[in-house]
């Protein structure tokens, strides 16, 4: 990789690294970038330079993004599954087991998932 062809792939890391990190100024993401070239401009190969730029760099903006809390959500009952927005029993649930084993030895090469939940 030539020296032209490496600064083209760092510019190409500093407009990736800014669609991912929108609320980031350009510049502070540009300075990040180039501060983590510098630290690879001694090594010998330079065919992963801008990888590894970009890694160290992606490390350094996701400690300047504030996070977001997490808003927890209630598990379901004990002994329940939920399939989409509904919750089932566990006697449901074995039914379903009981008819996926019984279907999957008579029609192995076919998908048992939508022939049981039509079964259900």
């Amino acid at each position: 990789m030539t020296h032209d062809e490496e600064l083209l792939h760092i510019d190409q890391v500093i407009d990736r690294l800014g669609a991912r990190f929108p609320e980031l100024p350009r510049e502070s993401i540009e300075q990040v970038v180039r501060s983590a070239h510098e630290h690879f401009a001694k090594g010998k190969v330079r065919d992963f330079v801008p990888l590894l730029v970009e890694r160290l760099a992606r490390e350094k903006l996701q400690g300047l993004v504030p996070v977001m809390p997490v808003v927890p959500v209630s598990p379901p009952n004990a002994g329940s599954e939920v399939i989409g927005s509904e919750v089932i029993g566990s006697e449901a649930i074995a039914r379903r087991r009981w008819w996926s084993g019984l279907l999957r030895g008579w029609y192995p090469d076919t998908r048992i998932a939508g022939v049981v939940a039509a079964l259900g």
